[in-house]
């Protein structure tokens, strides 16, 4: 019960309710999905000696000769559209014993750390990894024989 002289105050919480942004993790130097073109070049320049870049119809492929991720040597193909990153691929090259099951492991950590468990499926010798948002879709699968990551950012919400 309050007395006379006692007083209280209220307290409003506002929210606001923007756009869902899914996960964008970096590789290697600050790559990420929905980064802008122009910065995408910028950072590839920087971590690739070579590049090659082919102009289509809609669409910008931007390929790197090896560079090195998470300590290995991979190629980095980037596919831009409207002056925005659309999908990342990697592919490490052929690696064999440790050097595979270390990259493996490293990368699904890095990867559950930004979107969780995800679904496992195995077919013969490949385990597919694959996680799934609302607004985007990223994808990592691996074999015995090869190691390559898919991170593509889905259709926006309409």
């Amino acid at each position: 019960m309050l007395s006379a002289g006692s007083s209280y105050g209220q307290i409003r919480i506002h929210t606001k309710i923007t756009q869902y942004v899914p996960p964008r993790p970096p590789f290697a130097g600050g790559l990420h999905v929905a980064m802008q073109e122009d910065s995408a070049m910028l950072v590839m320049k920087r971590i690739a000696a070579r590049r090659d870049t082919l102009h289509a119809d809609s669409l910008t492929l931007l390929e790197s000769d090896s560079v090195s991720i998470f300590g290995q040597p991979a190629y980095i193909q980037l596919q831009i559209a409207n002056h925005r990153v659309r999908t990342i691929v990697i592919n490490w090259h052929p690696l064999g014993g440790l050097g595979y099951t270390n990259l493996r492991d490293q990368l699904n950590s890095y990867l559950e750390h930004y979107f969780g468990r995800g679904v496992v499926l195995t077919d013969q010798s490949i385990t597919y990894h694959r996680w799934e948002t609302e607004d985007g879709t990223s994808e990592v699968s691996h074999s015995d024989k090869y190691l390559r990551i898919f991170v593509r950012l889905g259709k926006p919400r309409e």
